[in-house]
């Protein structure tokens, strides 16, 4: 991806970087002066490209950082232009010469003309070195990186899984079979060690499929926990809470006890214990690494479920069982249908007739993803049963719903992977999205973009 013309994180400052770079190492003619200038422009546009990048790793950004980040931007663009017509004058300014006495006459010209070039060009490098010169100043202004650290911090929402681990199973759709599966997999007579990896998007319904199986064959090992990880772990946290739920009894943990005190007690406690851990929404290898430390491989018939949106961490995990990387498919059709009609209308026999293919086109447009069914349901109900708006609905899909709790919930769930994305797929993501919904992508046509 080093090719790539436009970030979705810095616009063109990258290749912008690059054309100030073969500015100043060419072969180009230009006065001291303004070499130094676009020298200043490449120092402070480098600088500001690293902070842009660092932007795009914060979940959340400040209204300030915002403006500030677009302005940088759309400055990069304006340089971009300029640099581009400059090079493209010098590329050009040497027409074919029929004789020595025109040879002649062109050379007058072009200096006349290199000339007129090269100081319209000062005079806009200057009035961009300024106005880079206070961007760079309403930065430091505005401690603006410090408000990057804060960004993500400042913000206490509530875990969006938590419903998840409580919704009562008779009002699950679809979940049966692949729950029996998973049941059979962890409670098979194997005596050593089992990591099960559950992959699935984000609302797919993989928390609530784990917590299912936890509650159904929980009662068959000597101790158990559930424990979610997130982006961003404390892994402190995390074992504090995986070894009291295993202790079950009044078992004093202090706050202060290190990781290393708190594998060392796992590692004891369950040398000799069939165990059952879910370990949900892992995001990371590392992560993984440091809590597979605290569970004490025996040969008890425990067993580990680990609930991931990434396939690269589902296949660690389990290595070398990659036979036990579960992926969890999306509701049929008909399950779909039967989530859909009876989060709107509280069975499939009362959605009315006029109703009908409209939801079906809508339930289509879901995917088999239960998140986003509900989502759509909820949404459904705070309308009328006129069919120009579930018209009006079924097109908003995918072009920005209008603002809803249910489709915020949504949007934040589904944002998680999106920045989890490193900043070329992000890049690559953008490309993709000038596409028409639907529309056959050429990968050749892809790259060239």
């Amino acid at each position: 991806m080093e090719g790539v013309r436009v970030s979705a994180a810095t616009g063109v400052l990258k290749s912008l970087l690059c054309k100030l770079a073969a500015l100043l190492e060419g072969e180009y003619k230009m006065h001291k002066g303004l070499r130094r200038d676009i020298a200043f422009l490449k120092d402070e546009l480098s600088s500001m490209n690293a902070l842009l990048e660092k932007l795009a790793e914060a979940e959340a950004l400040d209204t300030q950082l915002r403006e500030w980040r677009d302005q940088v931007r759309e400055m990069a663009y304006e340089i971009e232009d300029y640099i581009d017509r400059y090079m493209n004058h010098h590329i050009h300014r040497d027409p074919d010469k029929p004789n020595a006495v025109m040879g002649l006459f062109w050379k007058g010209v072009c200096k006349v003309k290199s000339f007129g070039a090269h100081h319209e060009m000062a005079v806009q490098i200057k009035e961009l070195k300024s106005r880079i010169i206070e961007a760079s100043q309403r930065h430091d202004r505005y401690r603006l990186d410090a408000m990057v650290c804060s960004a993500s911090s400042n913000a206490v929402r509530t875990d969006p899984r938590l419903p998840a681990l409580f919704v009562e199973g008779a009002s699950l759709v679809g979940i049966e079979g692949p729950k029996d599966e998973l049941i059979k997999l962890v409670t098979d007579e194997e005596v050593s060690l089992k990591v099960v990896s559950l992959i699935g998007f984000g609302g797919s319904g993989k928390t609530t499929l784990a917590n299912q199986v936890y509650q159904k064959a929980g009662r068959l090992f000597n101790c158990q926990a559930f424990v979610s990880v997130s982006q961003n772990p404390d892994i402190r946290k995390i074992l504090r809470s995986m070894l009291s739920q295993i202790r079950k009894e009044d078992f004093p943990i202090s706050r202060s006890s290190d990781e290393a005190w708190l594998i060392n007690s796992m590692r004891d406690f369950l040398k000799d214990k069939r165990y059952l851990i879910v370990i949900d929404d892992i995001w990371s290898i590392q992560a993984w690494k440091t809590i597979k430390c605290a569970l004490l491989e025996n040969s008890c018939g425990s067993r580990i479920i680990v609930t991931t949106r990434n396939v690269s961490v589902a296949k660690s995990c389990c290595f070398p069982r990659l036979d036990l990387a579960y992926e969890l498919r999306p509701l049929t059709e008909a399950d779909s249908k039967i989530l859909f009609f009876t989060r709107v209308f509280g069975s499939v026999e009362k959605c009315p007739l006029h109703l009908n293919e409209i939801s079906t086109e809508i339930i289509k447009k879901c995917g088999g993803l239960p998140l986003a069914i509900i989502t759509i349901g909820s949404l459904l109900t705070t309308k009328s049963d006129s069919r120009e708006d579930w018209v009006r609905v079924r097109n908003s899909i995918g072009r920005g719903l209008e603002k809803n709790p249910h489709v915020e919930e949504m949007e934040r769930i589904l944002s998680l992977s999106y920045n989890d994305l490193t900043l070329q797929l992000k890049t690559c993501l953008l490309y993709l999205s000038m596409y028409p919904e639907d529309y056959e992508v050429q990968m050749e046509d892809l790259v060239r973009r």
